[in-house]
């Protein structure tokens, strides 16, 4: 098959960290479509309001070795954002691939018809209906869930937001049944387990990671004091509650409708879980308040946070079929490809392009600055390392 004749299956991911469903997922996907595998990963934050686990290159690198082909970074101004903006971003990425024809989504009930529900949830009365939830006190997921029967679960919400992101495209999307307990579950009884229960058993050092993920991911991991300091994460939160007024908080993250006062209420917390606490209830999820600390923590003004779509398509990491998806992009990207930054990446770009890469170039610096391992604990980390070539 020639370069420029190259058609993809596109996957939006995070793997933090990469395990064996997100295996079985690539390689369900290239089952099905016959077709090589392009993600779309979150950088060095992630949708639920954390920093991963572990670098965003070599998480991709991991994937790469592991059924994925080319990895492309999530700009951190839609990674830390919620749903159906994250759901929006990664699918405008694939779109402007060129090569995308299909996006293989995970989902907890697989069989139901998401494309049907999409519709319904672009319709003027869903809207209005779940509008008047929310005025009545309803989260968005929530309200979502109530207009349209029974959504609750993450990935079947993140599988509605794909559909709704895909209309009027020609990507077809493709629905796999989640195999494991669930994107929350944090028990670990098998070969297949979340993410969350993976990080869980990590902190914990219990062990029972090590059968949920591949050989080469166990081994990154175990070699690694992968995840974040908590403490050290709290102190420099804590220090910006305490030094911005509630409107200053507004200026800077996501919130509104009196939220930043809640926020601020926060900075005398003795612990990020006391936070959460304080500022989790029936309206705002403790993924919504861990994205607006990190936001906040980001120092950027809000209109960063309140972009349209991504400005570029920035590689992480390919194997020697990524590189021929690679090559076929370059002749049909309709944005900007980077694959390493030189000493100017933003002259002459547009403010989009600059906006963005501004917020990833301090996600990462954050990511770094907050590792447990010092060795990790540099700055300018997105002009030291390239992305990872990974030969089969």
């Amino acid at each position: 098959m020639q370069p420029q004749n190259l058609q993809a299956t596109g996957i939006v991911a995070e793997y933090n960290p990469f395990h064996n469903g997100h295996l079985y997922h690539a390689q369900k996907a290239k089952e099905l479509t016959g077709q090589p595998v392009i993600a779309v990963m979150s950088g060095s934050f992630m949708q639920r309001g954390e920093p991963a686990c572990l670098n965003k290159w070599q998480r991709a690198a991991l994937a790469c070795a592991n059924g994925v082909d080319l990895v492309l970074e999530l700009p951190c101004a839609f990674s830390l954002r919620s749903a159906q903006y994250f759901a929006q971003g990664a699918v405008q990425a694939l779109k402007a691939t060129g090569c995308v024809s299909a996006l293989a989504c995970g989902a907890e009930t697989a069989s139901r018809d998401f494309a049907a529900l999409a519709r319904r949830l672009s319709s003027s009365d869903t809207q209005s209906q779940i509008k008047r939830l929310i005025q009545k006190g309803s989260g968005y997921a929530a309200a979502c869930s109530q207009a349209l029967g029974d959504i609750s679960q993450p990935n079947d919400i993140l599988a509605l937001e794909y559909c709704k992101a895909l209309q009027g495209t020609d990507i077809v999307p493709l629905f796999l049944q989640r195999l494991d307990a669930g994107y929350n579950s944090t028990e670990i009884s098998g070969s297949m387990a979340s993410a969350t229960a993976i990080r869980r058993s990590l902190s914990q050092g219990d062990g029972s990671w090590r059968q949920a993920v591949p050989e080469n991911v166990r081994a990154a991991l175990a070699s690694a004091r992968p995840g974040y300091d908590r403490r050290l994460f709290w102190q420099l939160l804590s220090y910006r509650l305490r030094l911005l007024a509630p409107s200053q908080i507004a200026e800077r993250c996501q919130c509104g409708e009196g939220l930043e006062n809640l926020l601020k209420q926060a900075a005398d917390c003795s612990s990020l879980d006391d936070a959460l606490r304080r500022c989790v209830n029936k309206r705002y999820s403790a993924s919504r308040i861990r994205r607006l600390f990190c936001q906040l923590l980001l120092d950027k003004p809000r209109s960063f946070w309140e972009q349209p779509q991504p400005a570029y398509l920035r590689v992480l990491a390919f194997n020697d079929t990524g590189r021929l998806l690679l090559k076929t992009m370059k002749q049909t990207a309709l944005l900007p490809l980077i694959t390493k930054l030189g000493h100017a990446p933003t002259q002459n770009r547009s403010e989009a392009f600059v906006r963005q890469l501004e917020l990833d170039l301090a996600a990462t610096d954050l990511w770094s600055l907050v590792q447990y391992d010092d060795s990790l604990n540099r700055t300018g980390n997105d002009f030291l390392l390239s992305p990872r070539y990974v030969k089969i």
